[in-house]
């Protein structure tokens, strides 16, 4: 009988620290992570799912990943400043970013920046979604 307690003990363990592991992926700061690390690593079609269900309405994957190839920026870093969230599933994060900017021509000079970002962000099914601004990358 005991043997039967031990086991019913660790799945039940296992199955709550997969929950808290899944909880912690939905996490505001890790999903804000997560979506700049694949804008850092180039990785736009999972960027891409960082965004809000109702922004991908408006721009398909496609799109998204060949607006994201075309910018004259590298991003390099990106680490959270601060967080206000108005409501409990509504956020501004705000960002410093690293990133370099290639001038025009094959030789031309990279610039090093620092520039702070604010972004939106959504809770939806109780998943983070950042909220673009309308603005494009040039």
């Amino acid at each position: 009988m005991n043997k039967v307690k031990i086991a019913f003990l660790i799945v039940a363990v296992s199955l709550m620290m997969t929950a808290c592991e899944d909880q912690e992926k939905n996490k505001l700061d890790n999903r804000v992570r997560d979506s700049w690390k694949n804008k850092i690593e180039k990785n736009y079609k999972e960027a891409y799912k960082f965004l809000s269900p109702g922004w991908r309405t408006t721009e398909n994957e496609n799109a998204f990943v060949q607006r994201m190839n075309m910018a004259k920026i590298k991003w390099l870093n990106a680490k959270i400043k601060n967080k206000i969230c108005t409501q409990k599933d509504v956020c501004e994060v705000e960002l410093l970013i690293d990133y370099e900017y290639q001038f025009k021509g094959s030789f031309a000079d990279k610039l090093a920046v620092t520039t702070a970002v604010k972004e939106n962000w959504i809770m939806k099914d109780n998943k983070w979604y950042h909220v673009p601004a309308k603005t494009k990358l040039r």
